[in-house]
């Protein structure tokens, strides 16, 4: 039967503040658990990725160490392993974003259960905090701007999410409703622009 995978992701060095309970079918693959955090977590995603887990590197597409993380485990394509075959024995995983101004992610596998309802009900956010991640900014950064907030009671940070205008992130102002409303939609298109095949 299949099974629904719960997940609690966040941010190296704010798990209180910035944190993500998800939910996800355990025949996805490795990447689209990549897909949804990228996507939960508000990245523009257009760096590389990997995520670590039991020794095993699952790079994005076909591994190339040059870029990817010094590591003397084994490389795998995240698109072509599913979550079923992992062994969760160690619940611990960690996903590097951008290996300029590297976003880590501590994934920590909680749970399973037998899928309830309907398949489309997933990927989905059922608890969350902190509005998400920053672009090409580290997360030791981002700890800088989000310890600032706290320091001040307010934010002074403007961002570009994207290319054409400005605006204000204040990492407090997380929606849930908001981020499942739209979390499917920029799940496939960050699948489609990380797995599209050049014609």
């Amino acid at each position: 039967m299949e099974k629904v995978l719960l997940f609690k992701v966040s941010i190296d060095d704010l798990e209180e503040k910035i944190w993500r309970k998800i939910e996800i079918l355990d025949d996805s693959t490795v990447a689209d658990l990549a897909y949804t955090i990228l996507a939960s977590f508000d990245s523009l995603a257009y760096h590389l990725y990997e995520i670590n887990h039991n020794g095993i590197v699952y790079s994005c597409g076909e591994p190339n160490r040059d870029l990817l993380s010094f590591t003397d485990g084994e490389y795998k394509n995240a698109t072509l392993v599913k979550l079923n075959d992992l062994d969760f024995n160690d619940k611990n995983m960690f996903m590097d974003y951008d290996f300029g101004s590297t976003t880590t992610f501590r994934i920590e596998y909680l749970s399973s259960s037998s899928l309830m309802e309907s398949k489309e009900n997933y990927p989905l956010v059922i608890e969350g905090q902190g509005k998400g991640m920053l672009d090409d900014m580290s997360d030791f950064e981002l700890k800088d701007i989000v310890d600032e907030t706290d320091r001040l009671g307010k934010s002074e940070f403007y961002y570009t999410p994207g290319y054409d205008r400005d605006d204000y992130f204040d990492y407090r102002e997380y929606d849930i409703i908001k981020d499942n409303s739209k979390l499917k939609e920029i799940f496939s298109k960050i699948k489609n622009g990380y797995e599209k095949k050049d014609s």
